[in-house]
């Protein structure tokens, strides 16, 4: 008798285990398993500097970027993506090492990864050590030269002179020279250096002739067996907003869209939206502004233009994988560093907490995935290195503070983080404040912290009933649930969340 009863338990489990394996492969569908492809994945990573989602397939009224609208409909659309630090040094370090600003100590322009925490096993370098050749072309680190030992050759940008790059010598092409000089020359101040600029010269602009490079190495590396990863980095639509006529004349002015909410928000520190990057050009009134309204509105122009810009070199590039037979083993992400506001709550540029600096666009397609894909979970960029190297197979090198995204992309629908983070620094009064942020399904909440842990003010928004972040309402009596809750898991930390969404990741 006994030995029956064990012969069915036995029996019974094996049943457990196979119909657990049968809904795993189900709900993957054909997407490959990690590590079970015989030949690792390649990797694509397209960034996209200063780019919020005004881009057609998130929903914008006027935006012209055909590619990538295209491109979401072979892949997964996250809805609801948030960058780490609306700032480019510190928003690529959390992408490249899976660490958030506060873990690395990475909060500003001015630091490397590779000099503040050289230890750690970049993305880059991770793939690199497990026989993928890394290639950088354009901007992906915000230092050129940041990580080198951590890519098969020297970083390619068309922005720098790279002759000053650790030895590496610049392009023979006059053409190249003459664009380099005229960088250097703005830079310098011997030439205008508008913030918006019809760009008609017969020359190439950085992000064409970094395309150039790209195509050419796509080449190289599609007839080789080793898996590569290639991250190309754009340039626009950052500022200055200098793209050829054609992009222009896509738009007409009377149609690009205004802020919704151009004043600043009722109830906010002061401190809370600053605008310093916009005056680093010629063409505007003295600082702080206010920006005259047909300045606004030709900047805001150009913003939409340098966006089908970029466009178009992104679909040169998914043109070329695509000549290449690249589609069938290569993972492609899309991604943009962080937001920026168009004169939205009276401020220009990125560097806040507010939802337009810290909302990304994020889309990524996976070689045999389902298509088109849309979820509106709640993703960060931290979780793009667990993801890749997720499908890839690779073990994590150090503990990362993101969560791989496969179990959504296999199922966009299932209980997914109740919370992300993001943070910014700010210097009031000679004083260091931290913003930390916490985004969840209905409401932004931000803290700004004093280095001794003093909360020295704080904000909410209720995106149920005020999406565009028009009042503060954390002195709101109506919402001291919400404010408590949210000072909970901001105090709790991104651990906390990762531990329960690992907990009903297990449970399903």
């Amino acid at each position: 008798m006994g030995q029956v009863l064990i012969t069915i338990n036995h029996t019974n489990f094996l049943f457990w285990v196979l119909s657990a394996l049968l809904l795993s492969f189900s709900t993957l569908a054909a997407m490959p398993l990690p590590g079970q492809n015989p030949e690792r994945p390649n990797i694509v990573l397209i960034s996209i500097d200063d780019l919020r989602p005004d881009i057609g397939s998130y929903g914008h009224p006027v935006a012209k970027t055909p590619n990538l609208d295209d491109f979401a409909q072979t892949a997964m659309l996250f809805e609801r993506a948030y960058t780490q630090q609306a700032q480019c040094g510190p928003s690529r370090a959390a992408l490249m090492t899976g660490l958030r600003p506060s873990t690395s100590g990475i909060t500003r322009l001015d630091q490397p990864v590779s000099k503040v925490i050289p230890s750690v096993v970049t993305l880059n370098k991770l793939l690199k050590n497990h026989g993928y050749e890394t290639v950088s072309i354009g901007k992906i680190y915000h230092h050129l030269n940041d990580d080198l030992a951590g890519w098969s050759k020297i970083p390619f940008d068309a922005n720098y002179d790279m002759s000053q790059i650790n030895g590496g010598k610049w392009l023979s092409s006059a053409n190249v020279k003459s664009l380099a000089q005229s960088v250097r020359d703005r830079k310098k101040g011997a030439l205008p250096n508008p913030a918006y600029d019809v760009w008609q010269s017969k020359q190439l602009l950085p992000d064409e002739l970094n395309l150039k490079y790209a195509n050419s190495e796509l080449e190289r590396l599609s007839g080789q067996k080793k898996p590569f990863f290639l991250a190309f980095g754009l340039h626009r639509p950052h500022l200055p907003f200098r793209v050829p006529k054609s992009d222009w004349d896509k738009y007409d002015p009377k149609q690009v869209p205004s802020p919704k909410n151009a004043k600043q928000q009722l109830g906010a520190p002061d401190w809370a939206v600053v605008a310093w990057e916009i005056w680093n050009y010629d063409n505007l009134p003295p600082r702080p502004g206010p920006m005259p309204p047909s300045e606004a509105e030709k900047l805001r122009h150009g913003y939409l233009a340098s966006v089908s810009f970029a466009d178009g070199i992104v679909g040169k590039i998914l043109k070329k994988m695509s000549a290449l037979g690249l589609d069938k083993n290569t993972i492609v992400v899309i991604w943009g560093d962080h937001g920026f506001k168009l004169g939205d709550h009276g401020g220009w540029a990125k560097h806040s907490n507010v939802e337009l600096d810290i909302h990304i666009p994020l889309i990524i397609r996976v070689p045999g995935m389902s298509a088109p894909l849309r979820t509106d979970a709640l993703v960060e960029t931290v979780d793009i290195y667990p993801t890749l190297i997720d499908i890839a197979g690779l073990d994590q090198p150090h503990k990362l503070e993101g969560v791989s995204l496969v179990p959504l992309i296999s199922e966009p629908n299932r209980v997914w983080k109740e919370a992300v983070f993001a943070q910014y620094p700010r210097y009031v009064k000679k004083q260091l404040l931290m913003g930390e942020t916490v985004r969840t399904d209905d409401y932004r909440y931000t803290a700004w912290v004093a280095n001794d842990g003093e909360v020295r003010a704080e904000e909410l928004y209720d995106h149920k009933i005020d999406p565009i972040e028009s009042v503060n309402i954390a002195s709101d009596s109506d919402y001291i649930v919400q404010l408590e809750r949210h000072k909970r898991l901001r105090s709790e930390g991104w651990g906390r969340v990762h531990n329960s969404l690992k907990q009903s990741t297990s449970a399903k």
